[in-house]
């Protein structure tokens, strides 16, 4: 395959993920006419086109849906190649200190560490809980991983994966208080309330289907800024709790959450991002952790719950988020 084909799949790929050609060529560092050209070319070669241009953001065609899917997969395959053909006697060495979203550390972190520890043995892994401080230089840190969308700041930002919210309880709880078939149905059901690290009670759950928007106001007897509370009530059978995905995954296929009105979608569910530190960015052991919490993230939206739905795009920024941060 030849290198321009890669370098195509990977500037597709990243305007889907980004939603537009000037975003992904901010990402992939390099100017937007290549990014135009080289899809463009692709789209030539294949015969078909594979984005949607005239949407706002970009999304991917029928086709293209489903061709990026499969090269995102053979671009992680080929990266898990180089990895695996690396002279150990080079292999980089030293700390790395991440830090990370108290929710991002809990479903993401946590889980890729060990893994990322049997790939790079001499890469020693220092893990900060970053709390509600949003700025990479306040921590120290080499990189920062966080749902939501981070203030501007002396870093580089890459979006690791959108996501989608689901509504969810046990089953348990949906047998005996019923399953609800509309969203504006949830204002009668104790809801845990999420506060975000800007003090933000998340009490306006928004929805949208076709060209319906809905807002509704929930209310319940919990409110926190931490999943393990919140998942220990909704786990419980005593409450419904809106999530993100990519943290519920493990109890949606184990059957103790179940997902309800997945006809609508949820709207400003935040993006998995990172923020890496301009002056560790070139280090061999920084890189070897970017690249290796990449490919986890990636296989994670691969594998995704409920199956079927249709492809995760860019969240709106929220109102309260704006007026936060100003």
């Amino acid at each position: 395959m030849a290198i321009h084909k890669l370098r195509a799949l990977e500037y597709v790929s990243c305007v889907v993920e980004t939603g537009g050609f000037n975003a992904a060529a901010r990402k992939l560092g390099v100017a937007a006419p290549s990014v135009h050209r080289l899809v463009s070319a692709l789209e030539e070669s294949l015969g078909t086109k594979l984005l949607d241009r005239a949407s706002k953001p970009i999304v991917p065609t029928p086709d293209g849906t489903a061709y990026v899917e499969r090269a995102r997969g053979l671009l992680a395959q080929l990266n898990e190649l180089d990895a695996s053909i690396r002279d150990s006697a080079n292999a980089p060495s030293g700390t790395v200190v991440v830090a990370a979203q108290n929710v991002a550390l809990q479903f993401v972190v946590a889980q890729c560490v060990p893994r990322f520890h049997a790939q790079y043995p001499s890469i020693r892994i220092d893990s900060i809980e970053a709390g509600t401080v949003r700025d990479l230089s306040r921590l120290a840190a080499d990189v920062l991983v966080q749902f939501g969308w981070p203030p501007k700041q002396e870093a580089i930002l890459r979006t690791l994966a959108h996501t989608r919210w689901l509504v969810v309880a046990s089953p348990s709880f949906w047998a005996r208080h019923g399953v609800p078939t509309h969203p504006s149905e949830l204002s009668r059901y104790p809801c845990a309330l999420f506060r975000s690290g800007y003090g933000e009670v998340l009490r306006r759950w928004t929805f949208r289907r076709g060209d319906d928007r809905l807002d509704v106001d929930v209310d319940g007897w919990l409110v926190t800024d931490n999943r393990m509370a919140m998942d220990a009530a909704v786990l419980d059978g005593q409450m419904v709790a809106r999530l993100n995905d990519l943290t519920a995954t493990d109890a949606m296929r184990t059957g103790r959450l179940q997902p309800v009105l997945t006809d609508w979608v949820g709207l400003h569910s935040p993006p998995l991002n990172l923020l890496i530190r301009k002056a560790s960015a070139r280090q061999p052991r920084v890189r070897a952790w970017i690249d290796f919490l990449a490919q986890e993230i990636a296989a994670l939206t691969r594998s995704r719950l409920p199956a079927g739905l249709p492809p995760v795009q860019p969240a709106e920024i929220p109102s309260w988020f704006k007026k936060r941060t100003g």
